[in-house]
């Protein structure tokens, strides 16, 4: 079973931890180089890759060996998988070498063997430390390269830290060490994993989060919450890369939705699962989240420019409104520097304790309550957070803009509390959150259309007084349409 950490750095990484990574180890180190080629194969339709297979040829030191690594699990960026390694005379691939047990009874080792072709190849040079301590030994590797295909190519630059002995705490020890001397960020995607999103080409994009977090109603708190820090971490580690890849804003909103999900969940377990590291985790999480907040902005900005948008009939037809639009989403970018912010030290940490927390399970030690099933609690949180939201609205009178936006924050915990519970019950959830997930959108736009009013002055746009008289129709429009909302929603019967 191979156990690693994949960390993404930056081009002068070799460089740090030469002159500041291995001088502070109190650990024997030995070095050693060598170039690596690998060839990639499956068949026309992936069956290796559905299977979530990777079968590889890989020539090195003048030799060559074939490699299967079977399904395993991602934790966090803590890689557990099954690996089978068979020395070949010559680079042709042939599946009869492996033991046929590792195939499964459902699979035609012939038939595969026959019709697989390379899809693509990873080249890089290897740099090698095998760190050796009185806890047990690590293979850092250093991997620079590409991986390509015949019309494209990604960068290989990724240190991986392998456990060869000792506990996975030493993985996370070492990287967090790392952490301190040089940007890192957690990856989840294996060299494997970024072929195939080349072969997938303009296909991959931002992916939005299910509908609930899948629990099952054997689920313990402790399980409970690792699953949601699962979900929360997978979804920002593979939206970080997709923005270092493609640039793609979009995925900013979502890891900034990674964070809120993955800040919530700590809050929601943390009073039973009462642990020193968990409560450490929330307070870097507050500072995390508020370096995102510029992220409002920019959804606000997004929404305005759409063409498909509650917008769409008139701020993307003011060319004045699109151009300040435009400035001040660039002036965003400027600012805030998000290939910064997704390296940073704070980032890293952050990802590298939850990652922690998944394999270490510190609250054990503290508190006898991770045994109890998360429906002895589920109730009572989903009850507490949706009252708070209750005792926040007037059951008679009318909501102005402003107390819209004050009760933002509440629902969104509230509803997020659904989202990590909501699978525990009945299908009536979906008809519950429904107009409370109306109201949420509005507040967006609410926020969108305070932005531009602020934005009409500033850009000084034409016929001003025309311009802020639709804004004032629209806010009025809107808030009649949550006002609708919000009496449907008070007068549901909840789920739980």
């Amino acid at each position: 079973m191979e156990i690693e950490l994949k960390l993404v750095v930056q081009e002068n990484a070799l460089e740090r931890l030469e002159s500041e990574f291995f001088p502070s180890l109190k650990a024997e180190v030995k070095r050693f180089d060598k170039a690596v080629f690998n060839e990639y194969y499956d068949t026309p339709d992936q069956l290796l890759g559905k299977r979530r297979m990777g079968f590889r040829v890989r020539a090195i030191d003048g030799g060559y060996e074939q490699t299967v690594k079977t399904q395993g699990q991602v934790q966090g960026g803590l890689h557990q998988r099954p690996e089978y390694n068979v020395t070949l005379a010559a680079p042709i691939p042939d599946l009869h070498k492996f033991d046929p047990d590792i195939w499964g009874d459902d699979f035609d080792v012939e038939k595969v063997n026959r019709n697989i072709a390379k899809l693509f190849t990873t080249h890089f040079q290897r740099t090698q430390f095998d760190i050796t301590t009185d806890k047990g030994c690590v293979e850092l590797v250093l991997d620079i390269g590409e991986v390509k295909t015949e019309d494209d190519s990604l960068q290989i630059r990724e240190i991986e830290l392998e456990l060869k002995q000792g506990e996975p705490k030493m993985l996370f020890d070492l990287a967090q060490q790392i952490a301190l001397v040089m940007p890192v960020r957690l990856s989840n995607i294996t060299k494997a994993g970024r072929g195939y999103q080349l072969i997938q080409g303009g296909r991959v994009g931002t992916k939005t989060l299910p509908s609930f977090l899948p629990l099952h109603y054997s689920d313990t708190t402790e399980s409970g919450l690792c699953k949601a820090i699962e979900c929360a971490l997978t979804h920002w580690q593979y939206h970080q890369g997709l923005y270092l890849q493609t640039q793609d804003a979009k995925a900013l909103t979502q890891v900034r939705e990674s964070l809120v999900l993955l800040m919530q969940s700590v809050s929601l377990y943390l009073p039973v699962l009462q642990s020193d590291h968990l409560l450490l985790l929330h307070k870097q999480l507050l500072s995390l989240v508020q370096q995102w907040s510029w992220q409002e902005d920019l959804v606000s900005i997004h929404q305005l420019r759409s063409r498909k948008g509650a917008f769409c009939k008139r701020v993307p037809k003011n060319q004045q409104m699109v151009n300040y639009l435009l400035g001040r989403r660039e002036g965003l970018f400027l600012a805030y520097k998000p290939e910064e912010l997704l390296m940073s030290n704070l980032s890293s940490t952050v990802q590298l304790s939850a990652s922690r927390l998944l394999v270490e399970k510190p609250w054990r030690e503290q508190t006898d309550g991770a045994d109890i099933p998360v429906t002895k609690h589920a109730n009572g949180w989903l009850s507490q957070s949706w009252q708070t939201v209750m005792q926040s609205l007037p059951t008679n009178g009318r909501m102005d803009a402003a107390k819209y936006l004050s009760i933002e924050i509440l629902l969104k915990q509230s509803l997020t509390n659904g989202f990590l519970l909501g699978e525990l019950f009945t299908d009536t959830r979906g008809d519950f959150r429904a107009p409370w997930l109306d109201l949420l959108q509005g507040i967006e736009e609410l926020k969108a259309l305070a932005f531009l009013q602020d934005a009409s002055v500033e850009c000084e746009v034409e016929d001003l007084l025309e311009f802020q008289q639709w804004i004032k129709d629209k806010t009025a429009s809107l808030l009649e349409v949550m006002e609708r909302s919000r009496n449907i929603a008070m007068r549901a019967e909840v789920y739980w």
